[in-house]
């Protein structure tokens, strides 16, 4: 028998298959509630999961996404998996409760996610107690890869990015300016947009020009502030002496601008990871 762990974002969903210390990782779509309709999210589930999973050898699920920190939102993708995994216990939680498990496991610090989406939250020995107030794209998500793909996107419009940066939208996104123009005002793939854009331009050969670097060290560090002042809001003195721990795409692509950043406020980042999947695997295998 095996138990399944997922970590969930906007974008993609990773779902970890363990069965003892052996284990199977499985990518599908992204699963946020807040983003997609159930539908959606059935078709992520039982079109592209089950069909490389033996669901009849799984015992319990355990899903921690983005979206989820309302229980409403949260209750929809749990009937979700109680279809999919008939007579199967599902526990679902928020993304951020996921990355302080991962991150922390039983000890105590703040974590923060800065990949697709941006949020903080306390753990307190292994339990997640407090969690900071944050809006999502495209009026939040500070330090994120939407809301940078997206400041990207609008500096291409107006003419103020590097050509360079213009250059590989219009390869990968195999479309002119104009026509991006367009899409990019579809609220509903704006945020999906910008954080393609933005991987295109992290993944790309030319990520470490100096032209490049020069303008997203300026704009990830702009976005920064509002980040750094809304977590210094909400964890006052804490934020001074506690560990912080990052998580997400975001942060793991420039984690040279954010460790520089920090240490410019006198805080040191004390462990970056790219997803949480690892940490949440470790963590249930030794629940089990």
């Amino acid at each position: 028998m095996s138990i399944i762990i997922a970590d969930a974002g906007a974008t993609v969903t990773n779902w970890a298959i363990v069965s003892g210390f052996h284990e199977q990782i499985v990518k599908t779509s992204g699963i946020n509630p807040v983003l997609k309709v159930d539908a959606e999210i059935e078709a992520t589930i039982f079109d592209e999961l089950l069909p490389q999973i033996d669901s009849n050898e799984v015992k319990e699920v355990f899903f921690y996404g983005a979206g989820c920190k309302d229980w409403n939102q949260a209750e929809r993708v749990q009937k979700l998996l109680n279809e999919a995994f008939r007579k199967k216990q599902v526990t679902v939680k928020t993304d951020i409760e996921g990355a302080g498990i991962a991150l922390y496991g039983k000890g105590t610090g703040i974590v923060a996610i800065a990949g697709t989406g941006s949020s903080a939250g306390f753990m307190d020995r292994g339990q997640l107690v407090d969690i900071m107030p944050s809006k999502a794209y495209p009026e939040g998500d500070f330090a994120a890869g939407a809301q940078i793909g997206a400041r990207i996107l609008k500096d291409v419009f107006v003419g103020e990015a590097p050509e360079s940066i213009k250059g590989i939208i219009e390869e990968n996104r195999k479309l002119s300016v104009n026509e991006l123009f367009l899409r990019f005002q579809d609220p509903n793939k704006s945020k999906l947009i910008a954080s393609k854009v933005l991987a295109d331009i992290a993944t790309s050969p030319g990520f470490k020009d100096p032209d490049h670097d020069q303008y997203l060290r300026a704009i990830v560090q702009t976005s920064l502030d509002k980040l750094f002042n809304l977590m210094k809001a909400h964890f006052k003195n804490a934020l001074a002496v506690q560990p912080i721990r990052f998580v997400g795409s975001t942060v793991f692509t420039f984690e040279e601008y954010f460790r520089e950043y920090f240490k410019r406020k006198s805080i040191l980042i004390d462990d970056i990871q790219r997803n949480p999947i690892r940490g949440l695997v470790h963590h249930h295998q030794n629940e089990l």
